[in-house]
C-alpha cells in the first residue's frame, strides 16, 4: 500500500482553554502543545502511523519551524520531499480549543510556493489537501489529478482550509466534473462553497461524478455516491483533542479502502480510528475482520 499526499504543512500551536476571551482581553491556557499541522501533513502522518508507505510533498522555509515539520514527518515514517525556500517563513497555525470547538489563525507562509513541478506521484493513491494555502498549485490541480488517473491511481481531495473567497474553486470543480477525483472529502460548508449551491443541491450535483465523504463532526460522517448513501455515527464521548480529527478520518478511510475496496466498511473503520485519536490515543492500525 503506497500513498502520495500533497499539500500544506506547518506547525500547529495548540492552546486548550476553559474560557474564550472577549476582544482585547486575555484567557489563560491550561495546556499548550506544538505539533505537526497542515491538513495534508496530518493525513500523511496518520497514514504512515497506520502502516502505509507514504510520500508527502509540501513546502517549508529554511527555519526552525521547517526543520521541525521535516523531523516530525520522518519520525512517523513519512518519505517527505519538501521544497525549501528562503523567500518566506514556514507557515504556522495557532488553534484555540474550547469546549470541543476550535478557533484557528493561520499564516500560509511557504505553502504558497508549492507547485506541480515539486511533485512526483507514487503508488496506489493520491490525496490533496490544504487547497486555499496552495496559491501556485491551485491552477494546476486539474492537471495533477489527471496525471494521477493516467497512472491508474485512486484520487481524493479535501479542501483542508477555509476561505471566504471561493472564486478559484473552479480548478478543482472542473477536475471533479471530468471524473479525475474519485473521493471528495469535505464538510457541508466547503461543498457549498466549492459549487456556489446550497449543500444539499451541491451534494446531489457532485455525487454523480465522485464519492462524497461528508465530514459532520460530532454527527459522524455520511458517504454519498450516485444511487446510494451510508451514514456512520460518531461515538458519544468528550473529546480530548479535535484539531486534525478530519485529517485522521481521511487517512483511515484511504487506508481501509485500499484494503477492502468497500466504501461503507472503510468509512466505519475510519470512524473507529478517529474516535481513538480524539480520545488522545496513539494512531495505530486496527485489525480488520
Amino acid at each position: 500500500m503506497e500513498v502520495t499526499v500533497v499539500g500544506d504543512v506547518n506547525p500547529d500551536l495548540l492552546y486548550l482553554v476553559d474560557s474564550f476571551p472577549a476582544l482585547d482581553s486575555q484567557s489563560i491556557a491550561r495546556a499548550f502543545q506544538m505539533k505537526l499541522g497542515g491538513s495534508a501533513a496530518n493525513t500523511a502522518y496518520a497514514l504512515a502511523k497506520l502502516g502505509a508507505k507514504t510520500w508527502f510533498f509540501g513546502c517549508v522555509g529554511k527555519d526552525d519551524f521547517g526543520r521541525f515539520c521535516e523531523q516530525e514527518l520522518k519520525r512517523a515514517g513519512v518519505k517527505a520531499s519538501l521544497c525549501k525556500t528562503g523567500d518566506a517563513n514556514t507557515g504556522i497555525t495557532s488553534a484555540v480549543e474550547f469546549r470541543g470547538t476550535r478557533t484557528m489563525f493561520t499564516y500560509r507562509g511557504t505553502n504558497e510556493f508549492l507547485d506541480i513541478h515539486h511533485i512526483t506521484l507514487h503508488g496506489d493513491w493520491m490525496h490533496l489537501s490544504g487547497y486555499w494555502h496552495l496559491t501556485k498549485l491551485r491552477p494546476n490541480v486539474e492537471r495533477l489529478f489527471k496525471q494521477a488517473k493516467e497512472k491508474r491511481m485512486k484520487t481524493s481531495f479535501d479542501v483542508g482550509s477555509w476561505n471566504n473567497d471561493w472564486k478559484e474553486s473552479e480548478y478543482v470543480v472542473r477536475a471533479i466534473e471530468k471524473g479525475y477525483v474519485d473521493f471528495l472529502l469535505a464538510n457541508a460548508e466547503e461543498i457549498s462553497g466549492l459549487t456556489g449551491l446550497p449543500a444539499e443541491d451541491a451534494i446531489e450535483r457532485l455525487r454523480k461524478k465522485t464519492v462524497i465523504g461528508l465530514h459532520q463532526g460530532r454527527n459522524g460522517a455520511t458517504m454519498y455516491w450516485d444511487g446510494g448513501e451510508h451514514h456512520v455515527s460518531a461515538w458519544e464521548i468528550h473529546p480530548i483533542r479535535t484539531t486534525g480529527a478530519g485529517d485522521t478520518w481521511n487517512a483511515g478511510f484511504i487506508w481501509a479502502y485500499l484494503q477492502l475496496d468497500d466504501v461503507k466498511r472503510a468509512a466505519e473503520i475510519a470512524m473507529d480510528i478517529v474516535e481513538n485519536y480524539v480520545m488522545g490515543k496513539e494512531i495505530e492500525a486496527p485489525v480488520i475482520r
